[in-house]
């Protein structure tokens, strides 16, 4: 049940970008990064550590959809494997 929460909070970050909330996390944890290139800290929040826990499962379940690439990190995103 909590690993579905995440997974939506995940989900959600993904995809906003204009809400207060997902700015937050952007500038807190990502900066310039992708999920996929993140991992917890030991002086994160416990929230942020959640859903750090939660990733691996989210990203074996959600498939992207690229668009118009503008998004997309070509050479430092996982497509396939490692």
């Amino acid at each position: 049940k909590n690993k579905c929460l995440m997974s939506k909070w995940l989900y959600r970050l993904s995809v906003e970008h204009d809400g207060m909330w997902a700015q937050i996390l952007h500038n807190k944890y990502l900066q310039s990064k992708t999920l996929a290139q993140v991992t917890a800290r030991p002086n994160d929040s416990p929230f942020w550590k959640g859903l750090m826990r939660t990733k691996d499962l989210f990203f074996r379940r959600t498939k992207f959809i690229l668009g118009n690439g503008m998004t997309t990190r070509f050479w430092e995103d996982t497509w396939l494997g490692e």
